[in-house]
């Protein structure tokens, strides 16, 4: 018999859209939280509407939305603003990632509501925090990965600052927002506080957390550290250090390798002169740490994935079978874990 859903029984209400709060929602709902997600009664999230489809919808909309409970509210209508706080007034958790002051206008601010439930968590992201002189400024990811540091990191040292290209701050906010909420339950609940808490994460800190010594290396070295291709500056690549380099192989596939200082291995040459498996077996052969460089296709097709539970394949009723990520972190019985819940159009 599996054991229970690690959340079984956690209410959470997502008032979200696009990438951040709705991420951190389908994590949580993974591990059995039951996730109300509201959505606005003029076209929903505008996820609905982005990227690629398959039978007319989004891929980006069914992965995002999955295992939730889809309800359409109008918040400035008496109606909408009392079934949200019927909500509300039962939930654990509210997810949202509005710009700061919103919340307050309707009615639904931290003060206001937090009042009505004690016991409530509630978890704000936003482009710049709920504090400070830019918390007013609207929020984007790539506007807040420049604005943390990465982006300076990233790149080779005559070329232009680079992003990653995929939603790297919003997935890292909605990360540092489950780990809050789980910290603010775990006080309410365990330690017997019997209160919520209200989380506050703006888009660029975690990532800004995640560069770990970059200021204080700077601060006693004078100088900030440069770009150093996909090195890092202050360890892999730096003078007398391991580098990290890249090669593409014969069948075209591209491989990472660590070389220890003082490697006089020619890595392309290596590589182009095999296919990528060979490649790979011959570095290990050599004692060089190497992987496969992995892409959409590759994460699919390779067994390791399937095997550990990353990447599972899913059956939804309008898109067709799709290749969705798994839940992390593991650890927890894997039977007990929720399968992925196909998505659909939002309740009234």
């Amino acid at each position: 018999m599996s054991a229970p859903l690690p959340l079984r029984g956690v209410k959470v209400v997502e008032l979200g859209s696009v990438i951040a709060a709705p991420y951190a929602a389908s994590l949580l709902a993974e591990f059995g939280a039951e996730v109300v997600k509201v959505e606005r009664p003029d076209g929903g999230d505008a996820l609905r509407n982005m990227g690629v489809r398959a039978n007319g919808v989004p891929l980006w909309w069914h992965v995002a939305s999955r295992n939730k409970r889809l309800v359409t509210l109008d918040l400035k209508e008496e109606e909408g603003r009392a079934a949200f706080l019927a909500l509300v007034d039962a939930a654990d958790v509210l997810l949202e990632n509005n710009r700061p002051g919103v919340m307050d206008r309707l009615g639904f601010g931290w003060k206001a509501l937090s009042a009505r439930n004690p016991r409530l968590v509630m978890a704000s992201i936003s482009g710049f925090g709920q504090t400070g002189p830019y918390a007013p400024r609207p929020g984007f990811g790539k506007i807040a990965e420049a604005f943390s540091g990465a982006v300076a990191l990233t790149g080779a040292p005559q070329d232009i600052p680079l992003h990653v290209g995929f939603s790297l701050a919003d997935a890292c906010a909605g990360l540092a927002a489950v780990y809050g909420v789980a910290a603010a339950l775990h006080a309410r609940d365990v330690l017997g506080t019997g209160r919520g808490a209200h989380v506050d994460v703006a888009l660029y800190e975690p990532m800004l957390r995640m560069a770990e010594c970059q200021a204080a290396l700077t601060r006693l070295l004078g100088t900030a550290a440069r770009r150093q291709g996909s090195n890092d500056p202050w360890g892999f690549g730096a003078p007398g250090e391991r580098r990290i380099a890249t090669a593409r192989c014969a069948d075209g596939g591209w491989i990472a390798a660590i070389l220890e200082p003082g490697s006089t291995l020619d890595l392309d040459a290596l590589a182009a002169a095999q296919a990528r498996p060979d490649a790979l077996a011959a570095l290990r052969a050599a004692g060089v740490q190497a992987a496969p460089v992995q892409d959409g296709m590759s994460l699919q097709q390779d067994p390791y994935f399937a095997a550990r539970g990353d990447v599972i394949r899913t059956q939804d009723g309008t898109a067709g079978t799709l290749a969705v990520p798994g839940a992390v972190p593991h650890g927890y019985d894997r039977g007990g874990l929720r399968d992925f819940l196909p998505s659909g159009p939002p309740a009234e």
